[in-house]
């Protein structure tokens, strides 16, 4: 009588048994890096947050300062009252493509940034906090000195 469950439990169905799968359709996944993407929609706040996101200013991936660079050179560039702003960008991004890069001279081009940002900010609390992070970065970099 013993036998009888256990040659019950040996058997195997005669047809493979299908679960309920649902279908999931795969879709192309993001950048690893969303700010080594081509960027010419850059925003004030998508900036910071890649900043904070990176633990700081210094502490952003020189490919993904390179894109966000390029994407307000983009913005800017054709823009006579960003001229000046264009032309530090320009500058920060050879800068940043330097080997070694000379930290004082990107800091003084973000102390320039900074304050050009924070000075055009008005009431915009994105760009003010924006144009702090580059004055507080080239800070960083200078030592405060200018």
């Amino acid at each position: 009588m013993l036998a009888l469950p256990f040659s019950a439990c040996e058997s195997t169905p005669d047809e493979p048994v299908v679960e309920d799968m649902a279908v999931v359709e795969t879709v192309d996944p993001m950048p690893a890096d969303t700010m080594a993407a081509p960027a010419t929609d850059v925003t004030a706040e998508g900036t910071v947050e890649a900043v904070q996101a990176a633990g700081g200013l210094t502490s952003l991936p020189g490919e993904a300062a390179i894109s966000n660079i390029d994407g307000w050179i983009a913005q800017l560039d054709g823009n006579p009252d960003f001229a000046p702003v264009v032309e530090d960008l320009q500058l920060l991004r050879g800068q940043l493509q330097e080997s070694p890069i000379d930290g004082a001279a990107v800091g003084a081009t973000l102390q320039r940034l900074g304050e050009a940002t924070s000075a055009a900010a008005g009431d915009n609390a994105s760009l003010q906090t924006l144009g702090s992070a580059l004055t507080e970065g080239g800070n960083a970099l200078t030592g405060g000195a200018m």
